[in-house]
């Protein structure tokens, strides 16, 4: 990969055209073709280009061209601060530590984690306001309606399963209607709005109940 750090010009040509004055910019040109442009603020690319692509390089001008798409990226170099060639090695691959969908499964196994007694009668269940991960009942009989979170529970978490429990209400043959949060926590705007909408908030070691689930099924899979 070489890493250029420079004072630049930028002008791109294809979706659109764009240009992007002289500044001092950290351009990655990546040994799999592709160019990322960073800016000193901020940390998404200004400028961003995927491989394959062909780089030309005469008079101060770095051509980076797309065939795929006929796009082009013309760096106009006008000081060098840096400029150097780096071999790196990066063979590991992202390791998950467990997904929503895995969270969801792991409740729908254990469901008492959440609950002395829950049941649950259907995962992902349609609604017109989206799926509903856990559509349970309770030892009472009532409906209860689960919203997992694999992260900190935010508002809009607390907003879904409302709007879950509001299309529920809508079937007087149901009865009463629970909605309930699961999270490893709840951010305070989330607490403050489930207390007010009547919203129950289940706090669980998350991580903890999904590196559980995956053990068991490498002890007995």
């Amino acid at each position: 990969m070489r890493l250029l750090v420079c004072c630049c010009r930028i002008d791109y040509r294809g979706r659109l055209t764009t240009r992007l004055g002289s500044g001092e910019r950290v351009i990655l040109l990546k040994d799999d073709g592709s160019v990322c442009v960073h800016s000193v603020r901020g940390a998404k690319p200004v400028n961003y280009m995927p491989g394959p692509t062909a780089v030309r390089e005469e008079d101060g001008v770095i051509r980076i061209i797309r065939p795929a798409s006929d796009e082009e990226l013309a760096i106009t170099v006008e000081r060098v601060v840096d400029d150097r060639r780096l071999d790196l090695l990066d063979a590991a691959p992202l390791e998950r530590q467990g997904s929503e969908r895995d969270l969801h499964a792991c409740l729908a196994a254990r469901p008492d984690t959440i609950e002395e007694g829950l049941v649950v009668v259907e995962r992902e269940r349609p609604t017109d306001v989206g799926p509903i991960d856990l559509w349970c009942r309770d030892v009472e009989g009532r409906i209860a309606l689960v919203e997992g979170k694999r992260i900190r529970a935010v508002a809009s978490a607390v907003e879904q399963v409302v709007r879950y429990r509001e299309q529920a209400e809508r079937d007087p043959s149901l009865g009463p209607v629970r909605a309930l949060v699961v999270a490893p926590d709840f951010a305070p705007q989330a607490r403050v709005l489930a207390d007010a909408r009547g919203v129950e908030r289940v706090t669980l070691d998350v991580g903890r109940l999904i590196a559980e689930a995956e053990a068991d099924l490498t002890l007995f899979g």
